[in-house]
């Protein structure tokens, strides 16, 4: 889990099951969930920009325009534990599923002829 940067790259080491939280992608929706999806790993990111706001325009230190990359954020708190207990539930039940592949639906063939 974190904000729009460098360090969610880390997630490349995470187990199959895990998941990435994004909690806001400054306006670069497809960065880490591209590199989340190539991982195989679930993504979020934030849902409602109605349940964000700026604290303060950023300015881009050397355009000096205003950019979401460097700007100061407050989230809605019920929305972020939606959002963190939405994801906590999946990554939980796909551990399950990948310490137990039955319930993937993936049960193995138990012939008669695979004991001989």
């Amino acid at each position: 889990m974190g904000m729009h940067g460098a360090g969610l790259t880390h997630l490349l080491f995470l187990p199959d099951w895990a998941a990435v939280f994004e909690i806001y992608n400054t306006e670069d929706p497809r960065c880490y969930k591209d590199l989340a999806r190539l991982r195989g790993v679930q993504y979020i990111t934030w849902e409602k920009d109605d349940k964000k706001w700026e604290d303060a325009p950023g300015i881009h230190p050397t355009m000096g325009t205003h950019h979401a990359k460097f700007t100061n954020y407050t989230f809605d708190v019920e929305e972020f534990m939606r959002l963190v207990t939405g994801v906590a539930q999946q990554v939980l039940e796909r551990k399950r599923a990948h310490l137990n592949p039955q319930l993937l639906g993936g049960e193995q063939q138990h012939s008669s002829t695979a004991h001989r």
